[in-house]
């Protein structure tokens, strides 16, 4: 046999085997990047594109990406910008391959304690919850829930006193959408 041949094929066979490797690394590198990827790194990088949100229960919103925090993004949407926690989010699209650096990612604010300045400032807010739709004014936030003083009757909820405000309280891991009707008072 001929060692040119020989070599020739041995390094042939080396150089398939490093290639088969490396696109095997490079799979797994991907995979890896992408797992710690958040969707909130996704969304930033839509930062003044418009999506469309599918939040839990089905409701779908459109609008423009103003701001992503962490827990939340708010939305330009038609009727008023929309804050809607993370969690809620069913579905959203189309995000693209993008995303930020995880470090550009603020913690910022939680839900919560948007809602307590919102009580300091008694603006009114209409609140999309697991519950219902509540329009009104936030009056206390709890730990992991709130209450909310709506209209007589405006809550949907059936309530035995039509007459006065109603007070419902309201868990906050089942906000699905947060809007503000009016500046604070």
């Amino acid at each position: 046999m001929d060692l040119d041949l020989y070599l020739a094929d041995l390094e042939g066979r080396f150089d398939a085997e490093r290639r088969t490797l490396e696109e095997a690394l490079v799979g797994e590198l991907t995979d890896a990047e992408r797992a710690g990827v958040s969707l909130a790194a996704r969304l930033l990088a839509r930062s003044g594109e418009r999506l469309t949100v599918l939040v839990r229960g089905g409701g779908r919103l459109s609008g423009r990406v103003k701001d992503v925090a962490r827990t939340w993004v708010l939305l330009a949407t038609p009727g008023g910008d929309s804050l809607i926690p993370l969690t809620a989010v069913a579905a959203v699209w189309p995000l693209g391959a993008s995303a930020v650096d995880e470090s550009s990612v603020r913690h910022s604010v939680g839900i919560g304690h948007i809602l307590r300045e919102l009580a300091e400032d008694a603006a009114e807010v209409v609140i999309d919850h697991d519950a219902g739709i509540h329009q009104g004014t936030v009056r206390a936030v709890f730990a992991d829930h709130l209450d909310i003083e709506t209209r007589a009757g405006s809550s949907g909820l059936d309530t035995r006193d039509r007459g006065a405000a109603e007070v419902i309280s309201l868990p906050t891991s089942g906000i699905r959408r947060l809007r503000l009707v009016t500046g604070p008072r």
